[in-house]
């Protein structure tokens, strides 16, 4: 059930839910229209409603002070690759407009392909970059190439 519902039940304002739970008016009015709450919060309003903190069906954010140093990198990757599948997107759905544009306007679809060029080798480098190349031409790549060229045999 939506916090927005719980409260209207129990026939409470919005600055009489922030009151009772501790959370100011300002994230109430947030969270209703459907942004995800902290941990902290989210738990204020489960006790205050006297319910389970699932059936708040809220969507919490996640809370990066209590992560090792290996996850924040690990969610620093994912944002990074959250941000280039974005872009890829809009790369897919912006250049084909472009050149059909181009083309409708004066029959030549130079233009856009200007763009998909351009865009598409910044895209690449994006990828190089995220995809840890390192994983390719790492420490056991170099080790295994100077195994080859002193010619010495795999055992």
């Amino acid at each position: 059930m939506s916090i927005k519902n719980l409260r209207i039940e129990r026939g409470w304002t919005q600055a009489q839910l922030a009151d009772f739970s501790g959370v100011s008016q300002r994230t109430i009015q947030r969270i209703e229209k459907g942004q995800p709450a902290t941990a902290e919060t989210a738990k204020c309003l489960a006790a205050v409603f006297e319910v389970p903190l699932k059936e708040l069906g809220l969507t919490e954010v996640l809370d990066e002070t209590q992560l090792t140093e290996e996850e924040k990198q690990e969610l620093e990757n994912i944002r990074k690759i959250r941000h280039f599948i974005v872009e890829l997107i809009a790369y897919l759905i912006i250049v084909p407009l472009i050149c059909f544009a181009s083309y409708v306007h004066n029959g030549e679809i130079r233009n856009g392909l200007g763009l998909a060029v351009g865009w598409g080798f910044w895209l690449a480098y994006q990828a190089i970059d995220l995809f840890d190349t390192k994983a390719f031409f790492g420490a056991s790549w170099e080790k295994r190439q100077l195994d080859k060229r002193m010619g010495r045999d795999k055992k």
